[in-house]
């Protein structure tokens, strides 16, 4: 299991690398073309929005694999182990609810805008589905992550899932 989950981070942050990196050099151009040579395609603008967005989405699957996402810890701290340990199944189901909501309407605007064949008004034309498919599939990912933590949190629970870094990286000093 740990060989597929270390094939899925490094794909993840590949593509991630990937998107941002065409993004920004999508961006360089733009502005090359506008400044240097006073011909800035249209289009070029709604690219760099599609790769920060796509980029975006999926770098949330990332951050909820490495606990990475902004949470109010500063109560939560103050209880015991158990009690985190409700509140962090409590906290994986909620998660997981809101993307299994989030990707299901995700994908039917996705199948919506495929059917009628949305397209951005621009030169371009890009199909808005893919554009729309960044929510559904981003979520999903997220869903997928919220999944492996609550079996981690319910099956085989270490005090390292529920214990922020500061906490675990403290020296222990005697009273």
């Amino acid at each position: 299991m740990n060989k597929i989950l270390m094939g899925w981070n490094l794909v993840e942050k590949t593509l991630i690398g990937l998107l941002a990196f065409v993004g920004v050099a999508s961006a360089f151009y733009g502005v090359i073309m506008r400044y240097a040579f006073k011909a800035a395609p249209d289009w070029m603008e709604e690219i760099v929005i599609y790769m920060i967005v796509w980029s975006v989405f999926l770098v949330a699957s990332t951050l909820a694999e490495e606990k990475g996402h902004v949470a109010a810890t500063l109560l939560v701290e103050r209880f015991p182990l158990k009690i985190r340990h409700i509140l962090a199944v409590f906290n994986g189901f909620m998660a997981l609810g809101f993307c299994v909501i989030i990707s299901w309407y995700g994908f039917q605007i996705v199948s919506d805008a495929y059917i009628y064949d949305e397209r951005s008004l621009t030169g371009l034309r890009f199909p808005l589905w893919i554009a729309y498919l960044s929510v559904a599939a981003g979520c999903t990912l997220v869903g997928l992550r919220y999944i492996i933590r609550l079996y981690r949190l319910l099956f085989q629970f270490e005090e390292s899932e529920i214990l922020e870094t500061h906490e675990m990286s403290r020296e222990e000093r005697p009273s």
